[in-house]
């Protein structure tokens, strides 16, 4: 049992055998009283972190979510091809910190500078934005930090594997696959068997004609040794290389 209940309860019992022993309505307004303002006291949430600690690790919080990268841009286009000047433009920066990293970006003639912590990076923005280096005048923005989303339920998610069998060749088969038999040809006995009756010469009537519409008729070829063969064209020679 908790000890706050424990005397909360002891608390009440007395009250009730104060009343019980004839106390008068003013004292037992003014014990009933203490005792709802001592039970609001230990209602009351009690904060388990100092205030200090506290203010510290919103401090942490909000350090971390500030930029700590500069992008520069308008950058002479001689800076990334001469490293001459990219040691003139990394000695500008790191006079603010040692440590900082440069990663260029020819096409679009600017520059990334990452330093450790945020306070480092306001002071460089503020000394440097608006500096002329070379041929131009040199902008300093604050890169903006990335978004880490705790949330995986905010994207989409992976389609479950139920077709996965569909792909060539299958990565695995469904449960209860199994490769069904294959079915033999289907030979018409009957048809080839008329094919097999007509001759040359002979004709067979598929259709026989009406009065709306004509009849089908098949004609067997005769025999080919009498027809003459077919010209063969002959070739175009290649003209003669010298």
């Amino acid at each position: 049992m908790n000890p706050d209940d424990f005397e909360l309860e002891v608390k009440l019992r007395s009250l009730s055998i104060i009343q019980e022993s004839g106390s008068t309505n003013n004292e037992m307004e003014h014990q009933l009283a203490e005792l709802i303002a001592n039970c609001v006291a230990d209602v009351e949430p009690r904060n388990s972190q100092p205030e200090d600690e506290k203010k510290g690790l919103s401090d942490e919080t909000k350090e971390s979510e500030q930029p700590t990268s500069l992008i520069v841009t308008n950058l002479p286009k001689e800076l990334f091809f001469q490293q001459e000047l990219k040691t003139e433009l990394e000695a500008l920066f790191r006079t603010f910190e040692d440590s900082a990293t440069f990663h260029y970006l020819r096409s679009f003639r600017r520059a990334r500078v990452d330093f450790s912590n945020n306070s480092i990076a306001t002071k460089a923005r503020v000394h440097l934005h608006h500096t002329p280096f070379g041929d131009s005048v040199m902008n300093c923005f604050f890169g903006q930090p990335p978004i880490v989303n705790k949330n995986s339920q905010q994207f989409l998610q992976i389609p479950p594997p139920v077709r996965q069998f569909l792909i060539s060749p299958p990565a695995s088969p469904p449960v209860d696959w199994a490769p069904a038999p294959e079915s033999e040809p289907v030979v018409n006995f009957d048809l080839l068997s008329a094919l097999a009756s007509l001759g040359p010469g002979d004709k067979h009537e598929l259709l026989p004609a009406t009065e709306n519409q004509p009849g089908i008729v098949v004609h067997v070829c005769a025999d080919m040794e009498g027809v003459p063969k077919q010209r063969v064209i002959a070739q175009t020679p290649c003209p003669k290389r010298n």
